[in-house]
C-alpha cells in the first residue's frame, strides 16, 4: 500500500492507472464499494444529475440540510483549485489527511481492478461519508447518469436540473436521448424532481416506467419572484416565500424551486424547518459561478459556463447589467464552442484568448474558426497573459472583465487571480 504518498502524488497515481480517462460503466466500481461495505449504509442520499445547475443545486442542498442540524456529506466535481473542494462535510473541504486515508483503504480494497479518476474520488467521497456517520449524502453526478459511478448507490431522492446538448460523445446528440441518460438515477419507490422547465419527455416517460409521477417545474410545483430578494415556493396549498439564493443569477431561484421540492417531499425522513431552509439559501457559496471580484480597482466575473445553455443564460445576465464586457476566454474541443461565441457576440467587446494547457483543449486554429466573425480579438500564449492583457483594455470603471468557456479556464483565471490581489 502506498501510505507514503503525499495528496499530490495520489492524484497523479490516479490519473495514469486507468487506461481511459472516461470509462462509463458501473461494474468495476461497484465491486470495490462492495468490498469496502459502501452500498449497505443506511444513510439517506440525494442523487443530482442534469446539464447544468448540478454544482449550484447540490450546494444548496448541503447548505440547508447543514443549516438544519443533519451532518451532511456532499460530493461535487470538477474541483477548481483544490480537491478537496469535491468531498466535503457539513459545507468543510475534506483534508489532505482524510482524502489519503480514504485512497489508501481503495487501494487496499481493490485488488487488480483499474479504476478512472472519478471512480476514485467518488469511492473516497463514499468511504468518508461513512466514515464520518453521515445522516445524508449528496452526491452530484459526473457524466450522464445511468453509468456514472455515483449511481451505484440508490438514490432515495433524485433531482435531475435543466438538460441540454453537451458530451455528445457519450450521451447521444439531442435533449430526449440524453434525457434518457439522466434518467437513470431514478429509482423506483423514491422521490423524482427536475427543475428544467422544459422537460423532454423521454424523462416522463422514465419515470412512469418506474411507477413515478415526476415532480416538474411549472407543473407539480412552482417558483414565483416576490422581489428583488424574495419569491414564493408554491405546490398545491403549500404555500411560502424564501430568499433568493446567494448565488449570482435569475436561473438560480429555479434552482432553488427544485432543491426546495426535494427538501419538501423529504419531510418525512429529514424534517427541515423554513428557517433551515431560509439559512441554507442565504449562506450558500460555490466557487465560479458568477462570482466577483475587485482586482486593483476593476470589476472581475469568473463563471464556469462551458456549453451554450449556460452561456446563454450568462449572456443574459450580461445584458441586463449594460455594462463593457472584456472577456478572458477558452474552451474545450468537445464543445460547441461556435454556439458559445455567438451567444456571447451581442455582449462581448473585446476578445482575450488563449489556448489551454490541457489534454482537452481547443486548438488555437479551432478558436479561431469559431472567432472568425469576431472583432477586437487578441491572442495570448496562457490564461495568464490575457488575463495581463484584459487589464489595459478599456480603462472605463464600467468595464467587467469576464473568465469563462470552461471549468479549466476558470481555474487557471482563478490562480491569476490570487496572484494579483
Amino acid at each position: 500500500m502506498k501510505t507514503s504518498l503525499g495528496l499530490a502524488d495520489w492524484l497523479a497515481f490516479q490519473s495514469q492507472q486507468h487506461p481511459k480517462a472516461i470509462d462509463l460503466g458501473l461494474d468495476r466500481v461497484r465491486v470495490v464499494a462492495n468490498t469496502l461495505g459502501l452500498l449497505s449504509s443506511s444513510m439517506a442520499t440525494i442523487t443530482v444529475a442534469g446539464t447544468n445547475g448540478k454544482g449550484s443545486s447540490t450546494a444548496m442542498l448541503s447548505a440547508i440540510y447543514t443549516a438544519a442540524g443533519y451532518r451532511t456529506g456532499w460530493f461535487s466535481s470538477p474541483h477548481l483549485l483544490h480537491y478537496g473542494e469535491r468531498i466535503r462535510i457539513n459545507g468543510q473541504m475534506a483534508s489532505d489527511a482524510q482524502l489519503i486515508e480514504a485512497f489508501v483503504a481503495i487501494d487496499s480494497a481493490r485488488g487488480d481492478i483499474s479504476l478512472t479518476y472519478f471512480e476514485w474520488g467518488t469511492l473516497a467521497a463514499l468511504w468518508l461519508f461513512n466514515q464520518e456517520k453521515c445522516d445524508l449524502q449528496v452526491l452530484e453526478v459526473g457524466l450522464g447518469g445511468r453509468l456514472d459511478a455515483t449511481n451505484m448507490v440508490d438514490a432515495d431522492a433524485a433531482l435531475i436540473t435543466p438538460i441540454d446538448i453537451d458530451h455528445q460523445e457519450w450521451l447521444g446528440s439531442d435533449r430526449d436521448t440524453i434525457a434518457i441518460e439522466k434518467a437513470g438515477i431514478l429509482r423506483a419507490g423514491a422521490v423524482a424532481v427536475t427543475s428544467d422547465p422544459q422537460a423532454p419527455t423521454s424523462l416522463i416517460m422514465c419515470a412512469e416506467q418506474l411507477g413515478l409521477s415526476l415532480r416538474r417545474l411549472g407543473h407539480e410545483y412552482s417558483a414565483i419572484e416576490l422581489s428583488s430578494d424574495t419569491w414564493q415556493y408554491q405546490h398545491n396549498d403549500q404555500c411560502f416565500s424564501l430568499p433568493k439564493p446567494a448565488l449570482n443569477g435569475a436561473f438560480q431561484m429555479s434552482n432553488a424551486a427544485g432543491v426546495v421540492d426535494i427538501v419538501m417531499q423529504m419531510q418525512s425522513r429529514l424534517p427541515v424547518t423554513h428557517d433551515a431552509i431560509d439559512q441554507g439559501l442565504t449562506k450558500v457559496n460555490l466557487l465560479g459561478r458568477m462570482q466577483w471580484s475587485r482586482i486593483s480597482g476593476q470589476d472581475w466575473l469568473v463563471d464556469v459556463a462551458h456549453n451554450p445553455q449556460s452561456i446563454a443564460v450568462l449572456a443574459q445576465y450580461l445584458q441586463c447589467l449594460n455594462r463593457p464586457v472584456i472577456i478572458v476566454f477558452s474552451a474545450l474541443a468537445d464543445k460547441d464552442i461556435h454556439a458559445m461565441v455567438s451567444q456571447l457576440s451581442s455582449v462581448v467587446s473585446h476578445w482575450c484568448v488563449a489556448p489551454l494547457n490541457h489534454e482537452r483543449g481547443a486548438t488555437k486554429a479551432q478558436l479561431t474558426n469559431a472567432l472568425l466573425l469576431e472583432k477586437n480579438v487578441q491572442w495570448y500564449d496562457t490564461i495568464d497573459t490575457a488575463c495581463d492583457g484584459a487589464c489595459d483594455l478599456l480603462a472605463s470603471s464600467q468595464t467587467i472583465r469576464l473568465i469563462c468557456g470552461s471549468f479549466v479556464t476558470v481555474e487557471q483565471g482563478l490562480l491569476w487571480m490570487a496572484h494579483n490581489q
